[in-house]
């Protein structure tokens, strides 16, 4: 258990140290990501302003209870222009809260695309560390997202960097209340900096 420890850990450090580009006139998807270890399933409904210079932004996202979760949207890009932004996360266990080590950690991974006068599609890698702790019945998942992420620019004009790889950060809080909802919260730093804030309830 300690090489995996020791590798999760690497991750984290290389993830934070490393340079990156930023996203260029066009709306990011994973921005912010909102994939924490615990993350509540159900759908759920959020604003956000997804992008540095642009306007105010709303999605949808819908997560089964498995380790994928879906979302499709709609905001203002820094050119003032309308954007269609989606796509979909996958996640898995890397570490469990222990004795030994105080943290749930999971991979995370993903593909989406935001389009507008450009079109952009991102492949975001990281890792989502965080702790699930409960009072009088609400849950509170505060969490750390670092993340690589490739970004790709399509069409008539895209920027000078086609192709480029970036780093993402995630601070988000989940307050889960019952019975089954949620609301949730998270900011994205470095290459991706962006606010979410919305409600996430079951409806099954």
């Amino acid at each position: 258990m300690r090489p995996m420890k020791n590798a999760v850990m690497a991750l984290v450090l290389g993830l934070l140290v490393l340079p990156g580009l930023p996203v260029q006139g066009q709306v990011a998807w994973d921005a912010p990501m909102m994939v924490s270890p615990s993350a509540p399933a159900g759908s759920g409904v959020y604003l956000s302003d997804p992008s540095p210079g642009g306007g105010i932004g709303v999605f949808s996202s819908w997560r089964p209870g498995g380790p994928f979760g879906f979302r499709i949207g709609l905001a203002e890009d820094p050119l003032e222009k309308l954007s269609v932004f989606g796509g979909v996360d996958f996640s898995g266990r890397l570490l469990r809260e222990s004795e030994d080590f105080p943290l749930d950690v999971d991979w995370v991974t993903g593909a989406g695309f935001g389009i507008g006068d450009t079109s952009l599609v991102s492949f975001p890698f990281g890792a989502s560390i965080g702790r699930e702790l409960e009072t009088d019945g609400i849950w509170f998942n505060p969490y750390l997202t670092p993340r690589i992420v490739l970004d790709a620019y399509f069409g008539e004009d895209p920027p000078t960097d086609a192709l480029s790889l970036g780093l993402g950060v995630d601070l988000g809080m989940d307050v889960v209340f019952d019975p089954g909802w949620a609301v949730r919260v998270a900011g994205s730093f470095g290459d991706r900096r962006a606010l979410a804030l919305g409600i996430s309830f079951r409806v099954f």
